[in-house]
């Protein structure tokens, strides 16, 4: 019984499978690996060129930040701002866009996304920061703040190319990155923290008047953003939602303007936090 057992439990010996390398479904799916391997480190370089974007962005916006009419700097950094953002359009964009070219930009959306958004949110910064007059208090003005289409139009990029080596016929490779129109929306929505902290920053420095004017003009901004409506886009209601709490703290700066005039730089804002549970019939 035992030998029977014993021979039983040896293990049988597998048959070696013949693979046939010319097999059409076989050269398929190898064909289909190689395209799936290069369209995912494609979109990893792409998230590694949006970090680099959003950092720089950060860095800009920080830098606006310092402006003070104190310091008497504000062409000086508005220069610096605007070399530094046309050199993110000119090198890192032109990156990304170079990744993509012939190919369906929206299958990497989701990698340049926050890179976009960010750099449009200090673009848009550094244009109200030029073209507003912090002792107006009035919203009509002439220039006017870039649309997606003059950012699209930013972002062309042509580049040389030699057709032949005996001939040495140079030819012109045009492309350019694809600026999405919601993506833009959802950048420019942004803004409004911006200027809440620089709404802040002009009560601490007596700047008075600016901040009754930011508080106008983020007022304006929201008014506009509870009226769109963009489907299939569940960041955009977040982004409202972060609005109206800017809004809220920018109105409460006003009153204690309004209320303790001068003094109010030494007061601050009377509730670290707005009252968000008023109900505006929106949410």
């Amino acid at each position: 019984m035992s030998g029977r057992n014993n021979a039983r439990k040896q293990p049988k010996v597998k048959e070696k499978v013949i693979i046939d390398e010319n097999n059409p479904m076989l050269r398929a799916f190898r064909a289909y690996s190689m395209e799936l391997d290069a369209k995912h480190d494609r979109y990893e370089r792409i998230v590694k060129l949006s970090r680099d974007i959003t950092i720089e962005a950060k860095r800009i916006i920080f830098l606006l930040h310092s402006i003070d009419s104190r310091k008497d700097n504000k062409e000086k950094v508005l220069e610096e701002a605007q070399q530094r953002l046309e050199k993110v359009i000119k090198v890192n964009f032109k990156a990304v866009a170079q990744e993509m070219q012939n190919l369906d930009p929206y299958q990497y959306r989701g990698a340049y996304a926050p890179g976009l958004q960010e750099f449009i949110e200090a673009y848009s910064f550094m244009e109200y920061m030029r073209y507003t007059d912090d002792k107006s208090s009035s919203l009509d003005n002439e220039a006017s703040m870039s649309d997606w289409q003059q950012l699209q139009g930013k972002m062309q990029y042509i580049e040389a190319e030699t057709n032949d080596e005996i001939s040495a016929e140079m030819k012109e490779n045009k492309f350019s990155f694809h600026v999405e129109p919601s993506e833009y929306i959802l950048g420019i929505s942004d803004l409004s923290g911006e200027l809440m902290r620089r709404c802040i920053n002009s009560l601490g420095s007596g700047e008075t008047d600016t901040c009754l004017l930011i508080c106008k003009v983020l007022q304006h901004l929201y008014k506009g953003y509870i009226g769109l409506s963009i489907p299939r886009c569940r960041e955009l209601s977040r982004k409202i939602h972060t609005m109206r709490q800017s809004v809220l703290k920018a109105e409460d700066v006003c009153y204690n303007v309004k209320v303790r005039g001068g003094e109010a730089a030494k007061w601050g804002l009377e509730s670290e936090k707005p009252n968000v549970d008023i109900d505006e019939g929106f949410f």
